[in-house]
């Protein structure tokens, strides 16, 4: 797992004190073991109890393998509270990742250590805790290579983010198996007990079939809760699997805290039902659009997305004559963009075109169509 970098300084300081080598709050999984097909889109709602936020965590929500292996989730950092989302290098990989789009406040860079790759920070948007947060991402092709887009949702204001979106040097790499959310101390601090919950989980296949994870298995690293390793000292301060409030089911995990007990083996299956054929979240809406004549026989098109929508992921134009007749007709697959130039016949006077514009948002969905002179 990626670990922010820490200062000699700081190291130093723990090692010195005592507190280095055996008082990490064990690294807990859950794996949702009946997704282990192919995907192009990964969901999950994260949520950090009031009571379950510690410093130096990770509260990862989305990870995933194959050729474009990486994960997401939200950090409780000594900077801010973040959002996280990496991807590793792989052999298969023709060039280096890069970030192709960043979001307000989105930061990039590469990382090593446990592994190579690109990941990206966001210390401005923040995140409250008690408050859930939808996670998504979407995978699409781009010629011989794959392109991952990164959103999140906050209940609390109801708006979308769009984080990044990174460019993989290889073609078809979807989310393969492996998918998990995992909680993890990076600083050896697991006097503090810290919480995660989930729910609401969804992968979708390349066919466009979602499935509802409806089970997981719930795990604590084993290998670190013996003497002389990192979470000896908080071998038996865990736990995890399902719990309900006014919210509803959630799965949650628990590590670290002298009085955190087990109530769950390790490992576990826990499973929560879920009756829905597909994501509930209200579909992308066009707020406004304009046309402005540009240079020769050429238009400028701008429009507006409601942030409460789902995000776009493409835009549809179609330019009509008087009559009715299509005379151009442009689909963008570019979940950023927001403004296009488009070029329209010769001999055509461009106040006599009139102009549709329909979304697709990430989930597939299409918003009402809107005309615009």
């Amino acid at each position: 797992m990626l670990k922010p970098l820490l200062t000699t300084v700081t190291f130093s300081i723990f090692t010195l004190c005592g507190f280095a080598g055996e008082n990490a709050a064990p690294s807990s999984h859950m794996v949702y073991n009946d997704a282990s097909f192919d995907g192009d889109i990964l969901i999950n709602e994260v949520r950090v109890p009031k009571n379950g936020e510690a410093m130096y965590t990770y509260y990862e929500a989305l990870g995933w393998g194959g050729r474009a292996g990486g994960y997401a989730g939200i950090q409780a950092h000594p900077k801010a509270h973040n959002y996280i989302f990496s991807i590793w290098d792989h052999k298969e990989h023709t060039a280096p990742i890069k970030a192709v789009y960043h979001g307000p406040g989105t930061l990039t860079e590469n990382f090593g250590g446990e592994g190579t790759g690109l990941k990206s920070w966001n210390f401005e948007l923040g995140w409250d805790t008690d408050v859930w947060y939808t996670l998504v991402s979407r995978c699409w092709p781009v010629d011989d290579h794959t392109l991952y887009g990164y959103w999140v949702r906050s209940s609390k204001s109801n708006e979308w983010t769009h984080m990044v979106t990174m460019d993989v040097a290889t073609k078809g790499a979807y989310f393969k198996g492996g998918n998990d959310s995992f909680i993890e101390d990076w600083l050896e601090t697991g006097k503090k007990a810290r919480t995660t919950h989930i729910r609401n989980g969804w992968k979708r296949k390349p066919t466009g079939e979602w499935h509802a994870f409806g089970k997981v298995r719930y795990s604590v690293n084993s290998w670190d809760l013996v003497e002389g390793k990192r979470s000896f000292n908080f071998k038996t301060n865990w736990n995890g699997g399902v719990a309900k409030d006014k919210t509803g089911e959630f799965y949650f995990m628990t590590s670290g805290g002298a009085d955190t007990q087990a109530t769950a083996t390790n490992p576990s299956s826990h499973s929560i039902k879920r009756s829905e054929t597909k994501p509930g979240y209200a579909p992308a809406k066009i707020l406004s659009a304009s046309v402005k004549s540009a240079e020769g026989n050429t238009v400028n098109i701008e429009w507006k997305l409601d942030p409460k929508s789902a995000p776009q992921f493409s835009i549809e134009i179609s330019g009509k004559n008087k009559a009715g007749t299509a005379v151009l007709e442009k689909l963008i697959t570019s979940p950023h963009t927001r403004s296009v130039t488009l070029e329209f016949p010769k001999g055509i006077p461009a106040s006599s075109l009139s102009f549709e514009i329909r979304c697709r948002d990430i989930f597939d969905n299409e918003s009402k169509m809107i005309k615009v002179k």
